[in-house]
């Protein structure tokens, strides 16, 4: 009996944790960016080869979400007064991606302890502490014309993920690398208008 009062008290405090860490995740002024993630990322691009996507258009991608707050607006979208960049973690596991991996032959939507592998290995950032973002790239299909990404958000001392949020963005426009941009554009833009605050709430409950 006193084992099992135990395990339940632990499981009750595992879970005050959690939900404290959320609630300061969403309090934050401050977060890390860490762009686009490509690690995992499966692809049915007839217009580009698989090389191509990985010494071309990763960086072209991944900079382009970096630097341009524009289209990318990093404060509004995650609700932060600040939010600060850093591009060489996903730039090094992006740069470490087995091209012979990329091309989809079907559906592989990235699983929770997929995405919770990823985060593990966000060791090596400028920031040691506070809380991090990053949208890991599922796949960009052509054909479906769907760009999906996880938003994901989490501790970055601890790598614990906080948030995981699957969305599917709509691209468009000229030019392989604006075209797809615009898949990402548009997960911000959702993100703004009404997702990051439909997230909150969840989490919060309120």
């Amino acid at each position: 009996m006193k084992s099992i009062a135990f395990t339940l008290s632990f499981f009750l405090l595992l879970s005050t944790a959690s939900a404290q860490s959320v609630k300061a995740l969403f309090d934050a002024e401050k977060l890390v960016f860490y762009g686009l993630d490509f690690s995992k990322a499966k692809f049915a691009l007839p217009d580009a080869k698989p090389n191509e996507i990985k010494d071309r258009y990763f960086e072209e991608w991944h900079q382009g979400v970096m630097t341009d707050n524009a289209r990318f607006n990093k404060e509004s979208a995650f609700q932060k007064l600040s939010v600060y960049g850093d591009p060489f973690v996903a730039k090094k596991r992006n740069a470490a991606v087995n091209v012979a991996d990329l091309v989809a032959k079907d559906d592989n939507p990235l699983s929770a302890k997929d995405i919770e592998s990823v985060i593990a290995e966000y060791k090596d950032g400028v920031k040691k502490e506070g809380f991090g973002a990053v949208l890991i790239v599922e796949s960009f299909n052509k054909k479906k014309e769907e760009g999906i990404a996880h938003v994901v958000l989490f501790d970055i001392a601890t790598r614990k993920v906080l948030l995981d949020k699957r969305m599917v963005g709509k691209p468009g426009g000229g030019g392989l690398t604006n075209f797809w941009l615009r898949s990402i554009q548009n997960i911000f833009e959702r993100m703004t208008a009404t997702e990051f605050s439909i997230w909150k709430k969840e989490a919060l409950g309120k």
